[in-house]
């Protein structure tokens, strides 16, 4: 009698999966949340996907001065500052007015949704 029992449970499961209407999600490949940069050898742009990436909550001015990063501000805020490949690196806390940031390794940065390029 046991045995026969067991032999019910899969066909009821079965059954159950038929009737379940497929969504859009279930025909979607698995693939990395946002990707930074393009493959192609002729334009590299950098798509953000901006629930993933903070940026400051008010607007800033960044200008690269030899290995130094000068970024104005209007506000007292925090900058959070991300690697190219979209990993966190660090939060700056910056003051109103003109902040420096010197000692970032040389290299590529997402900061507030733009490339930053350090020598």
């Amino acid at each position: 009698m046991l045995t026969a029992l067991v032999g019910v449970v899969p066909m009821l499961s079965a059954a159950v999966d038929k009737r379940r209407k497929k969504t859009p999600a279930d025909s979607v490949v698995a693939r990395p949340p946002h990707s930074f940069f393009d493959t192609s050898k002729k334009q590299r742009e950098i798509s953000i996907d901006s629930r993933q990436m903070a940026s400051s909550a008010f607007p800033v001015r960044m200008v690269v001065k030899g290995s130094s990063l000068c970024v104005t501000s209007d506000y007292s805020q925090i900058l959070p500052i991300y690697t190219r490949g979209g990993s966190f690196y660090m939060a700056m806390r910056l003051n109103k007015g003109l902040n420096w940031l010197n000692g970032l390794p040389r290299g590529r940065y997402l900061i507030n949704r733009q490339q930053i390029s350090i020598p």
